[in-house]
């Protein structure tokens, strides 16, 4: 069956088998995974404050050309 538990559940701790899986996971290093998080999280970031800032900014209006009237 292609929904069979891989590996099977009803096994001791340290008795499972190797098996094919369906979808192979990966099991990377938290200490390389987590770095590499973050630093695609702040280019997120970045990039959303400058989209922001430049490019989203239609219906803005500039406070100092309003208080000179």
């Amino acid at each position: 069956m292609i929904f069979i538990s891989c590996p099977p559940v009803y096994t001791l701790p340290g008795t499972w088998t190797k098996c094919d899986a369906l979808i192979p996971h990966a099991n990377y290093d938290p200490n390389f995974t987590f770095p590499i998080a973050v630093a695609v999280f702040t280019v997120l970031l970045a990039g959303f404050g400058v989209y922001k800032g430049f490019f989203a900014n239609k219906g803005l209006s500039d406070p100092w050309d309003d208080h000179d009237d």
